[in-house]
């Protein structure tokens, strides 16, 4: 008999659940996924990922044995049976889907955070930018909405730029400042976008120098999925860029992992962890 876990990520911009199973030999896999905005109501954005990735998983609600939650709302589903931070959580996933990485890089909507991991996947040290969207995924999206691209479309087009123009203030609102002046002067939307996205590389690559940056890292986050995020970091920081294809799920996915042999040693068993394989789909090692 199966082995069904669950773990909720609730973050400032989106909720994602996954739901993992464990079979009778100890093997795992992530079955089901779901995915919603968070809004203000972060007990119902949780219920709805989580009945999405069971729905995803074709299962019942009470087939799962066990709820993890994570990320800044952790706290706020009451139907968890353990909350995890999102740092621990990113170690576990991010480790597990690329153990060959020792570093991970998560920018979120939120935050921008540097891990370095240790071989066993638990969190060696960690740093993470000031409050302030102007380093974080947040940014991006304010800075689509004011040039009049879909978000969805950006990293795409800072690809065809010529002429970055670095975004050298720290400040959100100062930033926004020189993004009007640069469409003032007659700046293309490539260069502005690419110019974003290599400043929040350098911003980044702070963090992941101070906590040890390597040949390699793996990039998780909602950014992450952007092209244009992952170039500007592989060329201004010369690294090994490692992003999964469930990038926005690897904190999901590292709490459920957690959370699986929770529950596991409550049952006086144990379980194998999951990989995802490079096409998306369930693996099992």
């Amino acid at each position: 008999m199966s082995l069904y876990t669950a773990a909720v990520d609730l973050g400032s911009g989106f909720t994602k659940a996954v739901v993992i199973a464990a079979d009778e030999e100890s093997h795992s896999c992530v079955i089901g996924r779901g995915r919603v905005k968070t809004g203000i109501d972060l007990e119902g954005a949780a219920g709805r990922a989580l009945a999405a990735a069971v729905a995803d998983a074709g299962l019942g609600a009470g087939d799962v044995s066990y709820t993890a939650t994570t990320g800044f709302g952790r706290y706020g589903f009451s139907a968890r049976d353990i909350q995890i931070t999102d740092i621990t959580s990113a170690a576990c996933g991010a480790h597990h889907l690329h153990p060959e990485a020792p570093v991970v890089l998560d920018i979120g909507n939120q935050a921008t955070r540097a891990i370095a991991v240790t071989p066993e996947g638990r969190v060696k040290t960690f740093k993470t930018n000031d409050k302030c969207a102007a380093g974080s995924g947040s940014f991006i999206g304010r800075a689509a909405k004011y040039l009049e691209v879909p978000l969805e479309e950006v990293g795409a087009i800072a690809l065809k730029a010529n002429n970055p123009q670095p975004i050298s203030s720290v400040c959100a609102v100062l930033a926004e400042s020189e993004i009007i002046n640069l469409v003032s002067a007659g700046v293309s939307i490539e260069d502005i976008l690419r110019g974003i996205y290599d400043s929040l590389a350098e911003r980044a690559g702070t963090l992941l120098r101070r906590v040890g940056l390597g040949s390699e890292i793996t990039f998780i986050g909602g950014v992450a999925r952007q092209q244009g995020m992952v170039k500007a970091i592989e060329s201004r920081l010369g690294v090994k860029v490692h992003v999964p294809d469930d990038a926005d799920y690897v904190c999901a996915i590292g709490a459920a992992l957690l959370g699986q042999r929770r529950a596991a040693a409550q049952r006086g068993g144990t379980v194998n962890e999951p990989r995802v394989s490079a096409t998306g789909s369930p693996a099992m090692r």
